[in-house]
This record gives C-alpha cells, sequence and structure tokens, in this order.
C-alpha cells in the first residue's frame, strides 16, 4: 500500500441551494482558489452541487445544459493551478436518451485539473426507496452494464467484465503520482446489493477513495456509515474519504436535513478526522500514518433530532427576503405550541416571532396564562385575539349549531382566518402545530390547524416533543422557558366543554401506546395482523417498548383492545386527504408523512389471517368470563 503521507485533502462540507447552479459554482471556485493557496492537492465537494431533490426540473433541457456550462466554467476555473478537483453534477450525454424517452443525464463524480477534464464516472447504484427516485431521472453504470451485456449477446461476444466500468485515475500531487477512485453515495452502502463498487475500484488499483455524498441526516445513519466503511477496508486496506453537503432540500411534501459529517478514515477503517455536523466550509486535513483514531462521540437522539429541526427552520427562511423571515404562532399554553415558539425563538430571534392566543368560550384560564407566560419567557410579541365574533358570524351565515362538530369546526378555522390575515399584513408565515400522531389519525381540521407554511413537529410522536422541550429547557435555554405546567397539561383541543385528546400519549417518564402504534404504521410498516399476532404472544408491550401493564390499563377487555385497534386502523387510512393537503413535514424519524411514506387513497383492508386472529383474542374474554 503507497504511503501517502503528507497529502492534503481540501473536503468542502459545503451548502448546496438545489436548484441554484451558477450561485453554487460561483462558491465552489472561491473555495478552490483558497484550497489552491493553502497548497491542497485535492479539493474535494460532495455529490450533486447543483441540488439533488429538484423533482422534474431535471426533464427541463434549458436547466440541464446550463448546468453543464456552469460545470465547464469550473473546470476552465482551474487553469494554471495545481490543486485537483473533485465534485459531483447531474452530467448529460447528448444524442442519448434514457429509459424515459428524454435526454440521458447521470449522476456523476467529475474530476478538473489545469483547466481539463481528468476523470468522470456515473453513480452505479441508485437508490429508490423513501424520497429517492433516482432511476427515474438518472440513468446509472448499472444500466450501462446491463447495455453492454444485451450488445454482446446480440453480437455474439463475452459478457462484459464489470472492472471496466470503474477505471481509477492517476493525478500528479506534491508527494508524486496516486492512483485514486470515486464512488458516489449510495454506491458505500452495498451490503443490500449484488455489487461493491468499492471492490472493483480497489482491484483496480485504488490506493485513494473518495466517495462524494449526498446523504441526508437520519436516526443511526452516521453510525451505520462507519461500520459500513470499517468493513469495506478490511479486505483491500486504503484511505477512504467521505465528504457530504449540510443544508436543507425538499420534494414539496418534505423538508430534508442534511448534516455533512464529512469524515476521513484511515486504510484500517478507523476515523482519524471528521468534521462536525452542519458547519460550512472547507476543511484542510493532512494525511500521516501516525493520525490517531478518534472516538465516536457518545449519542444523543434529542440533541441530534433538535440539531436537524433547527438547521431546517433556519435554512427554509434563507429562502425569504430579511424582513419576511417572521412567523406566527397560535399560542394556545399547550405543549405543542410552546415547543414550536421556542423552536422558532431559537433560530429567528425573539423579535421575530409573534405568539397570536385567540381565547373562546372553551379556552380554559390556565391555557390563557401558560399563553401569556411562554411568550414572556421566550420574549416574544404577543397578541390576544378573540375569536367570538367571529365564530358567532360563520356560525350565523351557515347555520352551524353550539354542540354539533361543524361547531368545533368553525372555531379552528377562525383562528386559522386570522392567523393568516395577521400574517398576511406582517409580510410573515404561520406556523402549523400539529404533531405525528394527530396527522396519522386526521385529529386536526382541514384549512385551521393543519394549515400553515411549515410543521416542524409534524413528524414527532407526543412522547419526543416532551423531550425535545426539555432539550432546549435544559440545553438550549438553561431555563425554564416552556412552564413545567405545559409538560403536566391534559392535552386537549378546547373546542367542547371537558374536551381531551383521545389517544394513550407518551411522556417523559414513559412511551405512549398510540404514540408507538402510529411510528409502527408509518416507520415501520406494521399493520392490524402484526398487533394481533403480538397480543396474543403477549409480546406488544415489549416490541413497542411500553411501560409493563400499559395495555391492561387502556383496555381491560381483550375486545377493547380490537376495537381501538380497528378504529385506529381506520381512522389511519381515512385521514388521507388531511395529509396530503398538509404543510411540507421536517423529516426526522424513518419515514415521514409527505411523499417519504408514499400513499395512495385507499380503503383500509384487513387481511385473512387477521380475522383468523381476531377470534382467537376475543375468544380471551370468553375464557375469562
Amino acid at each position: 500500500m503507497k504511503n501517502l503521507t503528507g497529502l492534503t485533502i481540501a473536503m468542502c462540507q459545503m451548502p448546496v441551494l438545489p436548484g441554484q447552479p451558477r450561485h453554487n459554482i460561483d462558491y465552489m471556485i472561491e473555495e478552490m482558489r483558497a484550497a489552491e493557496e493553502r497548497e491542497a492537492d485535492f479539493i474535494v465537494f460532495p455529490e450533486m452541487v447543483d441540488g439533488y431533490l429538484k423533482g422534474d426540473l431535471y426533464d427541463d433541457k434549458a436547466y440541464l445544459r446550463d448546468v453543464a456550462r456552469q460545470n465547464d466554467r469550473f473546470c476552465q476555473a482551474t487553469l494554471g493551478k495545481r490543486i485537483t478537483a473533485i465534485f459531483g453534477s447531474t452530467d448529460i450525454t447528448e444524442g442519448k436518451v434514457g429509459e424515459d424517452g428524454r435526454l440521458r443525464k447521470s449522476n456523476a463524480a467529475l474530476v478538473a485539473r489545469n483547466g481539463q477534464w481528468l476523470h468522470r464516472t456515473h453513480k452505479f447504484l441508485q437508490p429508490n426507496y423513501r424520497f429517492f427516485d433516482d432511476d427515474r431521472y438518472f440513468f446509472s453504470l448499472r444500466k450501462k452494464l446491463m447495455e453492454q451485456m444485451d450488445r454482446a449477446r446480440c453480437t455474439e461476444k463475452s459478457a462484459p467484465d464489470i472492472h471496466g466500468l470503474f477505471p481509477v485515475f492517476e493525478v500528479e500531487t506534491r508527494i508524486g503520482a496516486l492512483r485514486a477512485g470515486i464512488i458516489l453515495c449510495e454506491d458505500m452502502w452495498h451490503e443490500d446489493y449484488a455489487f461493491n463498487p468499492t471492490q472493483y475500484l480497489m482491484e483496480n488499483g485504488a490506493e485513494l477513495i473518495f466517495n462524494l455524498s449526498a446523504s441526508p441526516w437520519g436516526w443511526q445513519k452516521n453510525r451505520k456509515r462507519h461500520r459500513v466503511v470499517k468493513k469495506l477496508l478490511d479486505k483491500n486496506p486504503a484511505w477512504f474519504c467521505y465528504v457530504n453537503n449540510t443544508g436543507l432540500q425538499n420534494n414539496g411534501k418534505n423538508l430534508i436535513v442534511f448534516d455533512g459529517s464529512s469524515t476521513l478514515y484511515n486504510p484500517d477503517g478507523r476515523i482519524v478526522f471528521e468534521i462536525p455536523p452542519y458547519r460550512k466550509g472547507t476543511c484542510d486535513v493532512v494525511l500521516s500514518g501516525s493520525m490517531p483514531a478518534l472516538a465516536e462521540l457518545p449519542q444523543d437522539d434529542t440533541k441530534e433530532m433538535y440539531l436537524a429541526i433547527r438547521c431546517a427552520i433556519h435554512e427554509f427562511f434563507q429562502a425569504f427576503p430579511p424582513e419576511r423571515r417572521v412567523v406566527l404562532i397560535g399560542l394556545s399554553g399547550g405543549i405543542d405550541s410552546s415547543l414550536s415558539a421556542a423552536l422558532f425563538t431559537d433560530v429567528l430571534g425573539p423579535e421575530n416571532v409573534i405568539g397570536v392566543h385567540m381565547p373562546f368560550t372553551f379556552t380554559q384560564t390556565d391555557s390563557t396564562n401558560l399563553a401569556k407566560q411562554v411568550a414572556e419567557n421566550l420574549g416574544i410579541h404577543y397578541v390576544v385575539k378573540p375569536i367570538h365574533g367571529i365564530v358567532k358570524a360563520i356560525c350565523e351565515a351557515t347555520g352551524a349549531k353550539p354542540g354539533t362538530l361543524s361547531y368545533q369546526n368553525v372555531q379552528a378555522r377562525a383562528r386559522m382566518e386570522v392567523l393568516a390575515a395577521m400574517a398576511q399584513d406582517m409580510g410573515g408565515v404561520f406556523s402549523a402545530n400539529w404533531n405525528k400522531v394527530e396527522g396519522g389519525q386526521g385529529y386536526g381540521t382541514l384549512y385551521a390547524d393543519i394549515a400553515g407554511a411549515l410543521a416542524i413537529l409534524g413528524d414527532l410522536v407526543k412522547r419526543e416533543e416532551y423531550q425535545l422541550a426539555e432539550y432546549l429547557n435544559r440545553a438550549v435555554y438553561g431555563r425554564e422557558v416552556i412552564p413545567r405546567e405545559c409538560f403536566e397539561k391534559i392535552p386537549t383541543a378546547e373546542l367542547a366543554d371537558a374536551q381531551q385528546d383521545p389517544f394513550d400519549y407518551g411522556n417523559l417518564e414513559r412511551r405512549g401506546y398510540h404514540d408507538e402504534m402510529i411510528r409502527a404504521f408509518t416507520e415501520f410498516r406494521k399493520n392490524p395482523e402484526w398487533f394481533l399476532e403480538c397480543f396474543l404472544l403477549d409480546s406488544l408491550e415489549t416490541e413497542l417498548k411500553l411501560e409493563k401493564g400499559t395495555l391492561r390499563r387502556l383496555f381491560p377487555i381483550a375486545q377493547a383492545f380490537v376495537t381501538d385497534l380497528e378504529n385506529q386502523w381506520r381512522q389511519f387510512f381515512g385521514s388521507y386527504f388531511k395529509r396530503v393537503q398538509a404543510p411540507p413535514v421536517v423529516v426526522v424519524s424513518k419515514r415521514a408523512f409527505g411523499f417519504d411514506l408514499r400513499e395512495s387513497m385507499l380503503s383500509p383492508y384487513f387481511t385473512d389471517r387477521y380475522y383468523e386472529l381476531k377470534k382467537k383474542v376475543e375468544s380471551r374474554d370468553a375464557q375469562n368470563s
């Protein structure tokens, strides 16, 4: 193995602005020139520096050709310089079409040096899950392999050697010539595929591997990456440089956070250099065999969730002119709106957050007091706008009667009208404060509490809200900005007398059954059949990590458990029309509502096995009677 001691790599953890290739290339040119002055051998940028999640903008030929022009402009900027620049971008193949009949484009890695293209390669493994839709747009190396195999079959020639698709490139550096290879993001995560691109590059003689990524933040993702890289390098040791982007991208329905966390691994697969998450800019690292391995930092799930949401809020509002970075929050005194207010204040500053309390007949005195206290603790503007007159006028016009569901909905929509009008006048936006359980079960009013510019809590179950609120008090503000009473207050919409949310939520001390049910439905794709199987095996509390005795407390008889399960399953399907009209959700879980969880408008379905298991469950009541 070649000694690379003294090689200097400038790792650019770049804040990519999707769909703005000129802006991004301008940034890259400045970073490249600065790295050249520091005598770096390489500067490495992330995958898809023109933005990864851009929807069907990939079908716009004029845009694609402009991306190609901007790529060429960057290449020309390397003229007269010794540095080798590596970056990922969209690469078009004029004269050829993809499987959609449109101009062929690929997710590519490009290498520029001294005004020339030194090397280019395309992504081999393309993700097609969650919010990734790569095969819809890109022609991959795997598709090229299939083309070659079909051509060989038609001409009765031998099948192509896959190694030919993974050439390494040789480049002169300040420590001499070396052979390098490049993979793109998913190419590293080969364990669920039949191919291992990293292995092919190593077998072709690569002494240094660059992985260019556009990899969103997710639970345990970076820790899993460390294990994957260690395993990759066990058989064929080589330096491994992972460069990821930062910032926020979206698919229209989900706000997706990229955390960076760019990392250098030594040939033993150990971490020797890591850029902190969300830090923007370029960091130089000089390779040495004596670089000490870094220990993995202890995991703090709540802190990571906070950082992801904080990044999403900051980047979302960066798209607005400064004078419009104002948010209004319907401040009820409950944990949802109090947490939203604390998060927005942390990012935007108290001068740009307005808490609007909108009391009505059913508003409890302690709710009003808590709303005011939260606003005072945060130092935000606080306005009280009673909705009695609006509700009365709408009911007179529509005939909605007290005590009906429509009467409750009128109250909720009246509050939205207040927020929408104030936001319009102030040039800002208003937030949606609903959480994942409410979204999953449709427990919200369309064009009311579900409305807003973004849903920063839409991927959090109730227990996670309490955890995040406690973290903000303790670690961010260093004082109790969200009062203890907000944690203890029974969740209620306050749209009727003595109303309470119909769910078993979690809190700081325990998990909630309906919290974990929605997580099971969405993140782990479990269905009622699975719930009944676990119930019969007395393992459901263990599977959902519930406090022992939770099910007995909620459902004294088995029939009550079955009835609730079927009701929740029906509501889950029946509320899709609300979710699809909801504002974009910040993704912090394994599967969020939006385009992360692909849903069709279908009727709920119970399998044959479900009905077989249901009879067994119901027989328990007969045996115990």
